[in-house]
């Protein structure tokens, strides 16, 4: 019994350091409703084929409904118990070869084959964020941002009700 207690333990002090570390390097995890999730893909307008990128993909939710719509879904993820339960997520649904979640840190993850980027990261990440973009994107590539603009950059496409902006770089 004691034992049990003790991995259970360890258990939540490493998912308690992956929150913090996450929230220190661009948000914690704090899951979009499904009805954002649906604005953003929405305003995304993802076609089969495409490659799409949620940085930070928390548990998935993005890279499902991205992946209805036949794109090739990828999470980068810094917590490896996220990365875990989405992938046994995705191993339950018809869209499970479309997605694929990485343990990485967003800042060192190569986002230049992306034809769209989801994020919901904090504001005062996102000049940071903007940088990278910009410097590994495409032109054309579309970037949805779930609350937070990016500061200088002309939206899109936008759903004010959801709080969803959408650029392109």
């Amino acid at each position: 019994m004691g034992i049990l207690f003790l991995i259970i333990q360890l258990v939540m002090a490493g998912f308690f350091l992956f929150l913090c570390l996450a929230f220190v390097t661009g948000g914690p995890f704090v899951p979009s409703s499904n009805s954002s999730v649906s604005a953003m893909v929405k305003l995304a307008n993802i076609r089969a084929g495409q490659t799409v990128y949620d940085v930070g993909s928390g548990d998935g939710r993005v890279l499902l409904a991205a992946a209805r719509f036949g794109a090739k879904a990828m999470g980068i993820e810094i917590n490896p118990y996220l990365v875990w339960y989405t992938r046994f997520r995705a191993l339950w649904t018809p869209y499970k070869g479309k997605v694929t979640v990485l343990w990485q840190n967003l800042w060192t993850t190569d986002l230049s084959d992306a034809d769209v980027v989801f994020v919901y990261l904090i504001p005062w990440k996102m000049t940071d964020l903007a940088a990278k973009l910009k410097r590994e994107l495409k032109p054309g590539s579309l970037v949805i941002s779930n609350s937070f603009i990016f500061p200088g950059w002309k939206v899109v496409r936008k759903d004010t009700e959801h709080h969803v902006y959408a650029f392109t770089i």
